[in-house]
């Protein structure tokens, strides 16, 4: 009977102090079922990076922005790639959120190749799509931008169309539109069909005197968990920057990423180039100033729509720092 329960222990113990039997720290992900933040995560995958990093992933794939930012809100996932701005409005709310910078991919205006534009003063008379809605900060920089540099205003000197990115793609196809601000991924398509982009948001941030690439997307994820589980947060974050490294100087790897597949063969070298240049693999310390650059110029050309909410400046904890953490 000793000897027998000797045995037992000396199992038991084998098991609980094993190193592969640890558990790994688990972290819930919302991403859209679509987005091209699978490309990331189907990288994780095939690098085991949650092994390397001892981080275990749960990813939740969802329909819509929408439903990332109720999944996020009601504790169903602990991070989501979402807007800056939304947070700055959660923050007005009193609901305590940080940005973690992913990419600096935003918006393109992409022509077609019968409409006859070739700056954007051409624009005049013509019918513009775009993606987003009337509160997307895309559509009020381009709209500042072309109402500024031309004197062309939207609704009067040419027509607007909102739509879903991929309805204005198909109308794009269809030659139902002149041109289309549409999102960076459904633009690198049309170019892939020939259709050229006149200017991306980057290039209209440059033109203004912001000449260093602004973080649009970033990972997000409420303080309460950021101080629950710091640990676990800097493990993603750091993963996460890890793999889009190897996507930015690994050409193989995205033979091997299903999502990413999916894409037009045509279009994989523009996707390709055009995420590695928006990719963030550092946090440079002139993100914050820049931000509020252009924080100030959605106030001072929003209008009605108020995207902005109440705050003078950007709230000084809005980007998630790894020192202060």
């Amino acid at each position: 009977m000793k000897r027998l329960v000797c045995i037992l222990l000396l199992t038991v113990s084998s098991m609980v102090f094993s190193p592969f039997l640890f558990a790994a720290n688990e972290l819930r992900v919302g991403i859209l079922q679509y987005g091209t933040v699978n490309w990331e995560i189907q990288a994780i995958q095939e690098r085991h990076l949650e092994n390397a990093f001892n981080l275990s992933l749960s990813v939740v794939p969802l329909s819509s922005p929408q439903a990332l930012l109720v999944a996020l809100q009601g504790g169903k996932v602990d991070v989501i790639l979402s807007d800056w701005l939304w947070v700055v409005r959660q923050k007005e709310m009193g609901r305590d959120y940080y940005f973690s910078p992913y990419s600096t991919n935003a918006g393109h205006l992409v022509v077609n190749n019968d409409a006859g534009i070739h700056a954007l003063t051409d624009l005049k008379n013509k019918t513009l799509g775009v993606a987003g809605g009337r509160a997307n900060k895309n559509w009020v920089l381009f709209r500042t931008y072309i109402k500024q540099t031309t004197g062309l205003v939207a609704n009067q000197d040419y027509t607007v169309k909102f739509a879903a990115a991929p309805i204005l793609n198909a109308l794009m196809a269809q030659g139902e539109l002149d041109g289309a601000i549409n999102f960076w991924h459904y633009a690198a398509q049309l170019n892939a069909k020939g259709m050229p982009t006149l200017l991306t948001l980057q290039q209209l941030l440059a033109n203004t005197g912001i000449t260093q690439p602004v973080p649009m997307l970033g990972w997000v994820f409420s303080a309460n968990f950021a101080q629950m589980h710091n640990a676990t947060l800097k493990q993603f974050l750091a993963m996460s920057q890890e793999a889009r490294k190897q996507l930015v100087r690994d050409d193989d790897l995205w033979q091997r990423l299903p999502a990413f597949q999916r894409y037009p063969n045509a279009a994989h070298d523009t996707l390709k180039t055009q995420y590695r240049q928006g990719a963030v693999v550092s946090t440079p310390a002139d993100f914050s100033a820049n931000m509020e650059a252009i924080y100030q110029r959605l106030k001072a050309n929003q209008g009605s729509d108020n995207i902005t909410g109440s705050f003078t400046h950007l709230p000084n904890d809005l980007l998630w720092s790894y020192e202060q953490h």
